[in-house]
């Protein structure tokens, strides 16, 4: 049974399973432009604390800690913990390289389609 009760099975009707769901939450997450831009940033680095993110996009602290989080509970990036400073960096950095890269394209195909 799944954990999430609202996706449970009703007879032969539709159901969602709990890796479609997790696919659905982690590509809103992507899908937001302060979090894409924090991983984009994370991809192209090895290790950023918090406030070297916030400074590279400009966004405050609390801001950028508040993404982090989310991207965290979403098993994108991971941190390591420096005496009082953490330092985060993507949990599977191929595999998230390479949705980046499909999603540039993507959007470098779809805008060159006329309308």
């Amino acid at each position: 049974m799944t954990r999430f009760p609202e996706f449970r099975k009703r007879g032969n009707e539709g159901c969602v399973e709990e890796g479609s769901y997790r696919q659905s939450r982690l590509c809103r997450l992507i899908g937001n432009p302060v979090a894409f831009t924090v991983v984009q940033l994370l991809a192209e680095n090895k290790e950023l604390s918090p406030s070297e993110i916030a400074r590279a996009v400009g966004r405050s602290v609390q801001r950028i800690s508040t993404v982090l989080s989310a991207l965290r509970l979403a098993e994108v990036v991971r941190y390591d913990t420096d005496g009082k400073h953490n330092r985060y960096r993507l949990k599977h950095p191929r595999e998230i390289r390479s949705v980046l890269a499909a999603l540039s394209q993507f959007v470098k195909v779809s805008g060159a389609v006329d309308r």
